[in-house]
């Protein structure tokens, strides 16, 4: 999954973590996926107020579970990065976040995160 093209599987697998993570009562403020220009791959991002009020090797763990049990190949723990609230990037993202339609981004950054293209999920 580290090519430059953010494929369906990916943002559907994406979309399931999300629900899962909103089903298990964990909160997510703005979500994407982002081709990071420094490292020529894509990374899923998520900006959550449990890293702020639980730390987070906290959140990694809950985010983790449900992940585990998406049990899919388009989305890799590896591939995760959880960020406060009041991180840049997440700030950034929120501000391209549609309330209904996923967004894509075309932009060369968000916050301090050098990028090739975003991938923003609906609020």
């Amino acid at each position: 999954m580290d090519n430059e093209t953010l494929v369906n599987d990916q943002t559907d697998a994406g979309s399931e973590l999300l629900a899962r993570l909103k089903s298990a009562g964990i909160a997510v403020t703005v979500a994407f996926w982002a081709y990071a220009t420094e490292n020529q791959r894509w990374y899923f991002y998520i900006a959550s107020p449990v890293v702020d009020d639980e730390g987070l090797a906290m959140a990694y763990r809950k985010v983790n579970i449900e992940l585990g049990r998406l049990r899919t190949p388009w989305l890799q723990r590896n591939e995760l990065r959880l960020i406060s609230n009041t991180d840049p990037i997440a700030q950034e993202a929120l501000e391209y976040a549609d309330d209904q339609f996923a967004t894509t981004y075309g932009g060369r950054k968000l916050g301090n995160l050098i990028v090739d293209g975003a991938y923003i999920y609906s609020t």
